[in-house]
């Protein structure tokens, strides 16, 4: 059994055989940026929930079982994660980190969001595939619904990796308006990508995409007031920010062309 250590800081990460772990260590020192920081071996019979269920009772915060797959497995790790965002995401955001790095919940984001908008693209398939010609363009229909399928699949990914950052970049933008991104980027980030656990409600024949849509706006309000302790109506705010925006922008052109005509 390995056991992976990252460092805080820079999030250099290494696993080594945990027989090689020296009895009682509580301390490690990462070989690339010489930070020196603190460091438990898990028990064998490690519970992560278990720990987490501690932790947050104590007011403390640690990585997610993704995160800690090195010790509770790859497929606990997985398991474990989707359950705690689909079914507990107040319990889950308020004990997980803020910090650590964006890569391994950039990866759990990716997996989970391009699993569910591949089932989505597969349904839609099987219904006729009408909405994968966006209308019925018709420089799209020239290629036909197989071809289409295909590279919409091969795309899912990259469009999955591009909401993740571009969706993190506008929620931040707009909780700095209203002052309640006070952790960082990076802690709205972890928000995003953990939240695309919803996307697998879209393995559900046709009205999973429905579901996991309205599912993932409830986990991604939840997370943002455990990760930045704001309050709930600051994040209803800063969401409906765009919209009052086009509101306003709609009702000023409206009465513009009333006192033209």
């Amino acid at each position: 059994m390995t056991v992976e250590i990252i460092c805080p800081r820079c999030n250099l990460s290494r696993k080594i055989p945990r027989e090689k772990v020296p009895p009682g260590v509580r301390w490690a020192t990462c070989p690339r940026c010489k930070e020196r920081f603190e460091f438990v071996l898990p028990p064998l019979d490690f519970d992560f929930e278990r720990e987490q269920e501690v932790g947050g009772a104590k007011g403390n915060r640690g990585p997610t079982p993704w995160e800690n797959r090195a010790q509770v497995g790859l497929l606990k790790g997985i398991t474990q994660t989707l359950r705690q965002v689909l079914f507990s995401p107040r319990k889950f955001f308020r004990t997980a980190a803020y910090e650590g790095g964006m890569r391994d919940p950039m990866a759990f984001g990716l997996l989970t969001g391009s699993l569910g908008m591949m089932a989505m693209i597969f349904w839609e398939f099987l219904q006729g595939g009408e909405a994968l010609f966006f209308g019925g363009t018709g420089l799209l229909e020239g290629f036909g619904t197989a071809v289409i399928f295909g590279g919409a699949m091969v795309l899912a990914p990259l469009l999955v990796l591009l909401n993740l950052f571009i969706t993190s970049a506008l929620v931040h933008l707009l909780l700095l308006v209203v002052r309640g991104g006070s952790r960082g980027f990076e802690a709205t980030f972890r928000v995003i990508s953990y939240s695309q656990a919803t996307q697998i409600w879209g393995l559900i024949p046709f009205a999973g995409g429905v579901l996991g849509g309205l599912w993932l706006v409830v986990v991604q309000i939840i997370g943002l007031r455990e990760i930045h302790g704001i309050s709930y109506l600051k994040i209803i705010f800063a969401i409906l920010i765009p919209f009052l925006i086009i509101l306003f922008l709609l009702v000023t052109v409206l009465t513009s062309l009333v006192f033209l005509n």
